[in-house]
């Protein structure tokens, strides 16, 4: 039994939208090519479990039965779910493998079989209950999250996005349930899609509170989420004491990224892995079930991806950076820009449902 399980199969490559589409089926042999160059002699540590497909009741516990029927129908007919996202024949049912792929993990370490697992491929955050988009069909992340609220009456479940996009879609299934902390670092929506995700999207109902926005200046780097993960991140882990931690997003905050604007180095993405980690085995057993699906520039993804794990299980190493650095990289006027204008803000708007922020 590895430490940390991998969901993975090669049919995950069956996922792809076309030649000429930014999500191609590619990334995850890409990927794990990588890890198995990288992590050979620590093979012992992991273990690469083939996951199932998701069944129609475990989409329907997110899902709207029309919306459901719809993309059925849409892939059947090679038709578009939105403009970016068009639907070949059979994509409805390699939807359901990246949500078999969530449950599995999650069920896996409610057993014990592991302390962490990590679905690759996983984190279709765009997906709301009546909608997709963003190259998202079903919302692995929400699916995953309400089936343990379900299954084992889990009462803290901290959710956290640290994709380029906003998490809108599970923003919205989420923003009256006061059980699940949704935390999203993303690029500024008023330069990105899904044009959501700003400070005031704080819930509602008894669900106020519990969505917390932090829309980071294009070009952000690595000062600028260490600062937004210390002040935002971890106070409101320790508050919350989640009872298991999702973390969802792949390599598109990279500076290299070909659809973001972003600026996270290389030791980023280990960062997040160790964020990760400590937080885990402080809070809540080691409980945390990783999505690492986007990015959009395949000599950036494996590294990015791999980093991660790397930081999740510990191992001291940091890839190289496959593209050299801009010259725009780390600017620390963002940093002060981040302090003053989105952190300071977050507190002020949170203040009265956080002691943390007091």
């Amino acid at each position: 039994m590895g430490e940390i399980d991998l969901m993975f199969s090669k049919d995950m490559g069956k996922y792809d939208f076309g030649p000429g589409h930014p999500f191609r089926g590619d990334r995850f042999t890409n990927f794990i090519e990588r890890f198995k160059e990288e992590l050979l002699r620590e093979r012992s540590r992991f273990e690469i479990v083939e996951p199932r497909y998701a069944t129609e009741e475990e989409i329907l516990m997110i899902h709207d039965p029309l919306y459901v029927d719809y993309v059925k129908k849409t892939a059947a007919r090679s038709g578009f779910l939105t403009l970016d996202t068009p639907l070949s024949p059979g994509m409805d049912e390699q939807a359901k493998l990246v949500v078999g792929a969530a449950l599995e993990g999650a069920e896996r370490i409610m057993r014990g079989n592991c302390s962490k697992a990590v679905v690759i491929g996983g984190g279709m955050h765009h997906a709301g209950s009546t909608y997709g988009g963003g190259f998202c069909v079903y919302n692995d992340v929400a699916i995953a999250a309400r089936w343990l609220l379900d299954e084992y009456k889990l009462e803290r479940i901290l959710i956290i996005d640290t994709d380029a996009h906003a998490g809108n879609g599970t923003e919205d299934i989420f923003y009256e349930e006061p059980r699940v902390l949704f935390i999203s670092l993303h690029q500024d929506p008023r330069t990105l899609y899904p044009g959501k995700g700003f400070i005031w999207e704080i819930g509602s109902g008894e669900g106020e509170g519990y969505t917390v926005c932090v829309p980071l200046p294009p070009g952000s780097g690595y000062d600028v989420y260490t600062l937004v993960m210390d002040e935002i991140f971890v106070p409101l882990a320790c508050e919350f004491k989640p009872q298991i931690i999702f973390r969802n997003g792949g390599s598109d905050p990279h500076f290299a990224d070909t659809l973001t604007n972003l600026g996270l180095p290389m030791k980023g993405f280990n960062m997040f892995g160790e964020y990760m980690r400590k937080m885990s085995e402080e809070l809540c057993e080691g409980k945390e079930l990783d999505f690492i699906g986007s990015g959009y520039n395949p000599l950036v993804l494996p590294n990015a991806w791999v980093s991660i794990i790397l930081g999740l299980s510990g191992i001291n190493k940091t890839l190289p950076e496959p593209v050299n650095p801009p010259s725009w990289l780390d600017d620390p006027r963002l940093v002060e820009y981040t302090k003053s204008k989105v952190i300071e803000e977050i507190k002020l708007t949170l203040r009265d449902h956080w002691n943390c922020f007091k």
